[in-house]
């Protein structure tokens, strides 16, 4: 365990407190540590029966879950915002972002009833008062968010298609993706403005490199 808590906390150093500016402080990362590795092992002890990711490494886990998820804090203040995460699955990124900005109010919004129980099980065990669970299609909520996020569950013009209705008037949506954004963007229509922040998310053994990630920025024009 302490093995993986070192590393969590490498990762955690090098890309968030270096590239986003996070609090560089001992403690709250100690206690932040915890609060991921007994994420990750309630995520191990359900996926046997529930099938919740198809990542089983523990460190790759981290990386391309948790690390991962923390990356879209680059577009995220630390005002109470409202956050709406579509197909959050096993609650990813809503979770890991609900952890570390807890004046945020996070709706996981997930349709599988399976992972609904264990995005309770994860609220309740780890006393995340700033979450809501939603067990619908985005297309059945009505809510209006200040932020609309996603994790490559659409293109990112099928995203805004699905969910644009949910998107208060000076909102803006975030989407993480990997591969063929330029393709993505260049369909997207000449009213929308985007920004994009590009991440190298932590190697996760001398083997395995953790790759590229793009956090994209999508809102409105205001004409």
């Amino acid at each position: 365990m302490k093995e993986l808590k070192d590393f969590f906390k490498k990762c955690f150093s090098s890309i968030l407190i270096n590239s986003l500016k996070l609090p560089d402080d001992d403690k709250q990362i100690e206690v932040l540590a915890d609060k991921f590795l007994f994420y990750l092992s309630e995520l191990k002890k359900w996926n046997k029966a529930y099938n919740l990711t198809s990542i089983e490494d523990e460190k790759e886990i981290i990386v391309k879950h948790f690390i991962d998820s923390l990356l879209y804090l680059c577009f995220i203040s630390e005002n109470p915002l409202s956050i709406a995460d579509i197909g959050t699955g096993a609650g990813f990124p809503g979770i890991p972002i609900a952890i570390v900005r807890p004046r945020a109010k996070i709706t996981l919004i997930e349709p599988s009833w399976k992972k609904n129980a264990f995005l309770k099980n994860i609220k309740r065990k780890l006393e995340l008062e700033n979450i809501e669970i939603i067990k619908a299609k985005a297309e059945e909520i009505h809510n209006k968010f200040d932020i609309v996020i996603s994790r490559a569950l659409w293109s990112i013009k099928d995203f805004i298609k699905h969910c644009n209705h949910l998107l208060k008037k000076e909102g803006y949506f975030l989407i993480s993706k990997s591969l063929k954004i330029d393709e993505e963007i260049q369909n997207l229509p000449e009213r929308y403005n985007i920004e994009i922040r590009e991440f190298e998310l932590p190697d996760i053994n001398s083997s395995q490199i953790g790759g590229k990630r793009y956090i994209i920025k999508i809102e409105k024009c205001e004409s």
